[in-house]
């Protein structure tokens, strides 16, 4: 009985020695990775994280976009958006509020101040800007001040009739090869963008959005058939790019 017991006893400390020896050796590694994994963490910043979040974000609201479980245009409101004719698809596709669009064909900058009846009166929380081919074919970088500095001007302008507005300023998107053959002032685009981007940067109320990229260098599949205006299909891309702006 005794040499049982003792066989027990023997067989209980064996176990325990053995469990020891597999938690040291073998959960020590995942402890350690575990400690590094914390401490990796807290290294991170915390734009850093957030921007990982807004990405992550972005991404899924892209996807739901594209699959159809989400209307990026029910997503924006208290807005205007200023523009030429190329914003006109937003009211003329029945997209947006045509109240809200103030665009017409042939404007530029320069007709900012057209609109201050219905801005004062809407009052918007968020006004969107997006001009650029008029710009080119009047060569408004000649004038005095430059293009940036126009830019600039008009803002403000806006700004003193909304001064609690976010400003969201589009760079301008390039025409096609095809229609630039025809008209080669249009191929003035990246001067132009980087006028808009220094005015931009000189508000604090102004957000650039570059959207650029997404004629891929005017061989995007979205134009019509003048290479200068935009198939239906492309303004919730554009708009999209203006929201993720909008995490920001």
């Amino acid at each position: 009985m005794k040499k049982r017991n003792k066989m027990i006893l023997f067989l209980l400390i064996l176990i325990v020695f053995v469990s020891g020896i597999y938690f040291i050796f073998f959960n020590s590694d995942k402890t350690e990775k575990g400690i590094a994994y914390l401490e990796k963490q807290e290294q991170l910043k915390v734009e850093d994280i957030q921007s990982t979040l807004q990405k992550k974000k972005q991404a899924e609201r892209k996807q739901a976009i594209e699959n159809g479980e989400l209307d990026v245009f029910s997503l924006i409101d208290d807005y205007v958006f200023y523009g030429d004719s190329r914003v006109m698809g937003y009211s003329a596709f029945g997209l947006l509020d045509s109240n809200r669009v103030f665009a017409a064909s042939g404007n530029s900058l320069n007709n900012i101040p057209d609109w201050d009846s219905q801005l004062q009166s809407l009052n918007p929380s968020y006004v969107f800007i997006s001009y650029g081919v008029n710009d080119m074919g009047l060569n408004l970088d000649g004038i005095e001040g430059g293009y940036d500095g126009l830019a600039k001007t008009q803002m403000n302008h806006i700004l003193d009739i909304v001064p609690n507005a976010k400003i969201y300023l589009c760079s301008i998107i390039p025409c096609s090869p095809e229609a630039l053959n025809k008209n080669p002032e249009w191929g003035n685009v990246s001067n132009y963008n980087a006028k808009l981007e220094k005015a931009c940067s000189a508000i604090e109320s102004c957000t650039y959005v570059d959207v650029t990229g997404l004629a891929d260098g005017g061989n995007a599949p979205i134009y019509s058939g003048d290479g200068i205006h935009l198939t239906s299909s492309f303004y919730s891309t554009w708009l999209n790019a203006i929201v993720d702006a909008m995490d920001n």
